[in-house]
């Protein structure tokens, strides 16, 4: 199989709160809490009560943006496939303004035909990533359920590592990002 690889995970990602107009460096693999302890933003969240403070964070929606190439040679192949191996979680992906799919898993890889949407050029890849604390809290009060009472609410009704919500264990950080590899796979056969 002739399969070529364009690792996204390389480019040079930004961040940004919606609403805000500062955008920061990302790191892909990586997450918006990481990114804003990389930067200074945001002192360690496992210190004493920081937790509660940056546990707002995510009452917001974030987004990760990241411009590349093509060359005309590589949109000759057969099946260009946007994969992303870990987005957590409540997630739409757009490339060249166009939605490309959504995510509400963090625990499985993503795929989706993009061939049509790219050109010769700079493309760009955006992604929006919702309040993972505000889709738990609607889920719950539209379906409650019984769940630690250490927790944030409605954490069991989204497919995100559950701890981040809080356990009697550990804080409440219910981190977003693409915490995993994203590429572009360039094919001509079937696979």
């Amino acid at each position: 199989m002739m399969k070529k690889l364009i690792d996204l995970s390389a480019g040079a990602w930004r961040m940004r709160e919606m609403g805000k107009k500062l955008w920061h460096e990302a790191h892909v693999p990586g997450s918006v809490y990481a990114d804003l302890m990389a930067d200074s933003t945001m002192p360690d969240p496992f210190y004493r009560d920081n937790e509660f403070a940056f546990f707002e964070l995510m009452k917001s929606d974030w987004e990760y943006v990241c411009t590349f190439p093509m060359t005309a040679d590589a949109l000759t192949r057969s099946h260009i496939a946007l994969v992303c191996e870990g987005l957590d979680t409540l997630a739409d992906v757009s490339l060249n303004g166009e939605i490309v799919g959504e995510a509400d898993n963090m625990h499985i890889t993503w795929e989706w035909d993009v061939k049509s949407l790219l050109h010769a050029g700079e493309n760009e890849i955006l992604i929006h990533f919702d309040s993972p604390i505000e889709f738990a809290l609607a889920a719950y009060e539209a379906s409650p359920a019984w769940e630690s009472s250490d927790a944030t609410p409605g954490f069991s009704h989204v497919r995100k590592a559950h701890c981040m919500y809080g356990w009697d264990w550990g804080p409440r950080l219910p981190d977003a990002g693409i915490w995993r590899n994203i590429e572009l796979q360039l094919v001509d056969e079937p696979r």
